[in-house]
């Protein structure tokens, strides 16, 4: 059994200070492209580059890592915690991986969320539009990929079986839950999955 150093600092802190500085300096090398730029024609109908960069910093790791908001996925209670700080400002019930197809377990962060998400099926590759006819509901949180699967917080038309052990992977949520958890989270939103 290998022996754990105290002393080494954790590798998540490692992992963030690192975020930090990386989308720190991009942000940093986008601001000094902006400014460098001509100053753009008015017209009062279109957003301002000012417009077009907050949206893109709210919308960047950055804002994930500045904010104190994290999602913990409790596989056995099948209930994920919204944090802000330490505090939980919301729990959801939700559905998980089957057997086999088990949700898997450690430390993740928000890599992509999508609105209305397509569907693609696995097998025929049929694709799903928005709708209520689509398995991935109204909203997409991916937080894993690899070249063989993609596993994701997502709504479900199956309402009935949330709580329950039925997915391939992902983590089932009802529709104006999956809506409400949507609204807190930005791209780099760290997540941990537990037993």
């Amino acid at each position: 059994m290998a022996m754990l150093n105290q002393s080494a600092p954790n590798q998540s802190t490692i992992r963030r200070c690192a975020m930090v500085l990386c989308f720190g300096a991009a942000g940093m090398v986008a601001a000094a492209e902006w400014q460098r730029q001509s100053p753009p024609t008015l017209v009062l109908w279109q957003p301002s580059r000012i417009h077009h960069l907050q949206r893109l910093l709210e919308n960047s790791p950055v804002a994930a890592m500045l904010s104190d908001i994290h999602l913990v996925i409790r596989l056995g209670d099948r209930e994920l915690d919204l944090y802000e700080g330490e505090t939980v400002v919301a729990t959801y019930a939700v559905a998980i991986g089957q057997d086999d197809w088990e949700t898997p377990v450690g430390h993740f962060a928000v890599l992509d969320m999508r609105q209305d998400p397509v569907w693609q099926h696995p097998i025929t590759k049929e694709a799903v539009g928005p709708g209520p006819d689509n398995p991935l509901g109204s909203r997409w949180i991916g937080f894993a990929f690899s070249e063989e699967y993609r596993i994701g917080i997502h709504g479900t038309y199956a309402e009935a079986l949330v709580g329950q052990a039925v997915s391939h992977g992902c983590v089932r949520m009802r529709g104006d839950d999956i809506e409400a958890l949507f609204e807190h989270l930005h791209i780099g939103t760290p997540l941990v999955v537990k037993p």
